[in-house]
């Protein structure tokens, strides 16, 4: 067989070198340097509503919310205090132990509370930078310590 009746190899691939930077954008990043917005979509329906809450409740709730939307993610989980009668900052903290989360909640979502003053709480969880509400705790009753 001659030169002319063989099949030509495909030609080889050169492997590229793939700039480091393009690499970095196509791995999954932290948002701990971002701040924090809320949601309202996974709130529940049936217990611990904003709507049991006074407007003087509600006012702590917005004064809160604003104070803690100052700060990024990797602020706010350095935040709190461990002792009793000491500034409480927004202590961010994930529970294992909680009551049964409604249905429309996602399975693999990590419930966590964040502290509005020494008596209210919200408890929801985080998806990126977007904490989902789910219940307003305004006495402290979902998960008491």
């Amino acid at each position: 067989m001659g030169k002319k009746n063989q099949i030509p190899k495909p030609p080889q691939k050169q492997q590229r070198k793939i700039p480091e930077a393009a690499t970095l954008l196509s791995q999954p990043s932290s948002t701990d340097n971002e701040h924090p917005s809320f949601r309202f979509t996974y709130a529940d329906k049936n217990r611990w509503l904003l709507s049991d809450w006074t407007a003087s409740e509600i006012n702590d709730l917005i004064a809160g919310l604003k104070k803690i939307e100052k700060y990024t993610w990797a602020q706010i989980k350095g935040h709190g205090s461990k002792k009793r009668d000491e500034s409480v900052g927004t202590g961010y903290k994930l529970i294992d132990t909680h009551p049964t989360l409604p249905d429309n909640i996602p399975e693999d979502e990590r419930l966590s509370e964040m502290r509005i003053d020494e008596k209210k709480r919200i408890f929801g969880f985080r998806v990126q930078s977007v904490y989902y509400i789910v219940w307003f705790d305004r006495d402290h009753s979902v998960c008491p310590e």
